[in-house]
């Protein structure tokens, strides 16, 4: 794949994305300056666009159709791997009343892969595709504590730890260290490390040989004292959910 191909496709999802958070139509200049490109550029990825049926134009403004919310419909629905921890989100969810999350690594963040928020008018909010510092969330100090200690270590040594709040851990040490002590224990606790009014809580779940974390959010003043059960909770449902799901079928 050449060095175009890789900038084509991310000016493809820079357009999507512009979309979604303008949520109107708009003129290729506008188009072009919001993504800093140049107009024929752009041009040439929206005619492409118009032409598979992915855009349309009305009045010489652009916007793109439902192509997009039919496909990614069809692909969620096939996702065999959130498919079927979804219901257990969704059971968290219904029994702690806070957000549940299904979190992965993604190089040097912990990215959400599925998110059940529950009917709450003040409750942690995210979405699917969010990304947090892996040192300074739950989530992803359970997917650090998933990896073997020489492979963490390697992670770790280089992270950049930006201090978010007074809470955030930001030394090397130290960060290994509370991995450690965490990985023991069974569950990570996030105390307003990254967002100085919330609490999140994660388990590791190792399915397929690949580490993921069931994450709980929430606001710290309403959950701080339910950590712990929270972690333990967390924990039953992460071993219910591997012995189930990725438990060898017995002989027959």
């Amino acid at each position: 794949m050449s060095t175009n191909d890789v900038k084509s496709a991310r000016r493809v999802l820079d357009i999507l994305q512009f979309f979604a958070n303008t949520r109107a139509p708009a003129t290729l200049s506008q188009i072009s300056a919001g993504l800093g490109i140049p107009k024929s550029s752009c041009l040439a990825l929206l005619d492409t666009l118009e032409g598979d049926g992915y855009a349309h134009q009305t009045a010489g403004r652009y916007y793109l159709t439902r192509r997009w919310l039919n496909e990614a419909r069809t692909v969620a629905e096939h996702d065999q791997l959130t498919t079927r921890i979804r219901p257990t989100l969704e059971a968290l969810r219904d029994e702690l009343g806070e957000t549940l999350i299904l979190a992965q690594r993604s190089a040097d963040h912990a990215v959400y892969l599925d998110v059940a928020e529950p009917d709450r008018i003040v409750r942690f909010t995210a979405r699917v595709g969010q990304q947090k510092p892996l040192h300074a969330s739950a989530s992803g100090r359970a997917l650090m504590g998933a990896m073997a200690p020489t492979e963490r270590e390697a992670l770790v040594s280089r992270l950049t730890l930006d201090r978010y709040t007074d809470q955030t851990v930001t030394t090397r040490k130290q960060l290994l260290q509370l991995i450690e002590a965490e990985t023991s224990r069974g569950w990570h606790v996030n105390l307003a490390e990254h967002q100085a009014d919330t609490l999140s809580v994660a388990a590791p779940l190792v399915l397929y040989g690949t580490a993921l974390a069931l994450v709980v959010g929430a606001p710290l003043d309403r959950s701080a004292s339910k950590a712990d059960l929270i972690g333990r909770t967390l924990l039953a449902a992460s071993r219910e959910l591997a012995q189930r799901i990725d438990s060898p079928a017995p002989a027959r």
